[in-house]
């Protein structure tokens, strides 16, 4: 008899190589196909059959490290100075192309309470670009997280999401 696979537990994120800390609240993949109905005069509204007309690839979540380099990512730009003299500049970002800034962004699922290193475990989006999502609250009783979503964009030969080992061959 196989063995059934049913997975629990936390992940990790790593977007271009470095990897961006403890998460709040979960991380979400999703994969969402869209439709467009082909009708005919003959059936009326009723459709004869549906083509995919895209597939949109996001990861979404919270991170829980509020850090400079992670806030710099979010939002499309770099930590400004060194040492105890850091900052980031948050600016307006219009007409930023997503798909120019994206990066290799890899989910990593713990398993036995640590990252796991077996590829075929991983979900990779090769080109993926962030959209900050969030607002930082301060007060008592709220722990505050930088909220954000992720997009997948096809790469040259149109894959947007790997689950498993991205570097497998047929």
């Amino acid at each position: 008899m196989a063995t059934k696979e049913y997975e629990l537990g936390p992940c990790t994120i790593t977007y271009a190589g470095t990897d961006l800390g403890d998460t709040n609240g979960g991380i979400t993949v999703t994969v969402e196909e869209s439709y467009a109905s082909l009708t005919t005069d003959q059936n009326g509204e009723n459709p004869v059959d549906e083509v995919v007309t895209g597939t949109k690839v996001t990861v979404a979540g919270a991170l829980a490290e509020i850090s400079l380099e992670n806030i710099a990512s979010l939002y499309k730009t770099t930590v400004i100075g060194t040492g105890d003299s850091q900052k980031v500049e948050i600016k307006a970002n219009v007409g930023t192309s997503l798909l120019t800034n994206s990066d290799v962004l890899i989910v990593k699922p713990y398993v036995g309470g640590v990252v796991s290193t077996a590829k075929n475990d991983w979900i990779t989006l090769g080109q993926a670009a962030f959209k900050a999502t969030g607002a930082l609250t301060y007060n008592s009783s709220t722990q505050r997280t930088l909220a954000f979503t992720a997009t997948g964009f096809p790469d040259d030969s149109g894959i947007i999401a790997t689950f498993g080992d991205s570097a497998a061959t047929a």
